[in-house]
């Protein structure tokens, strides 16, 4: 199989009798969806206005049926599943095949339950030929200087759980060529020797805003290509990550 991190445009072609075609690899995070109770997203920055309908019209504008588009958290606003429903059945509507993971606004999401909606995937998943693995789980953060040592045991105690989570999934797709994780926050320290054990070529993640005192990390982390894919760096248009054949 042969992996590129360019966009192409070959046509489908026979080799040895076999269709080949191009499948690529899009993603995008933070979409940060509130249909069912609308939450005004230009209080952040007049490039968040109608948001939405930049991200459906760029979407539509490069990804094909067959194309897998990662969505590293931050999908709803909602606190419940039913408010997050609406939100759901528009994600389910873009082109391609969507694989989401939580994101820590995704309170109506428990992380230890499958997504369970017609349309959308979460994690682990293997693409339809088992090139491709995703493994993906929300991540957490440092804490804050000036932490309790109460403060900072917890939070040690919910990275630790994150990495477990992780790495279960990461377990499942072991025999997957091309391995994809997606922590919602950016990653720590803490991820990246269960990265490196399972081979993970490509990180994605979201979480840092434009609007935030945080920058991205280098796009080569721990010998790890990490992208920052929050939707407002991108443009609210997906970042295509990787291109491969494809055989039917």
């Amino acid at each position: 199989m042969r992996v590129t991190v360019y966009y192409t445009m070959l046509p489908p072609r026979f080799h040895s009798g076999i269709l080949v075609v191009m499948r690529r690899i899009w993603a995008l995070a933070d979409t940060h969806l509130s249909f069912a109770k609308p939450k005004p997203m230009d209080i952040f920055g007049e490039h968040w206005r109608d948001h939405p309908v930049k991200i459906e019209a760029a979407c539509r504008a490069v990804i094909e049926p067959d194309d897998l588009l990662l969505i590293p958290g931050d999908l709803s606003w909602a606190l419940r599943r039913a408010g997050a429903e609406p939100d759901l059945a528009w994600l389910s509507a873009l082109p391609g095949i969507k694989v989401l993971c939580k994101g820590n606004h995704d309170y109506w999401w428990d992380s230890d339950k499958p997504l369970n909606y017609p349309g959308l995937h979460d994690t682990p998943y293997i693409s339809d030929d088992g090139q491709i693995g995703v493994a993906g789980t929300r991540g957490w953060m440092l804490p804050e200087p000036g932490s309790t040592d109460a403060q900072k045991a917890q939070c040690e105690k919910i990275i630790a759980r994150e990495v477990v989570r992780l790495s279960k999934r990461l377990d499942a797709i072991t025999g997957c060529p091309v391995k994809i994780a997606l922590i919602h926050y950016p990653p720590l320290d803490e991820f990246a020797p269960l990265l490196k054990a399972h081979g993970v070529q490509t990180l994605l993640y979201g979480h840092l805003h434009l609007n935030g005192k945080d920058y991205p990390l280098p796009e080569k982390w721990k010998g790890i290509r990490a992208l920052c894919v929050a939707a407002d760096r991108l443009h609210f248009a997906p970042r295509l990550v990787a291109s491969y054949d494809a055989q039917h």
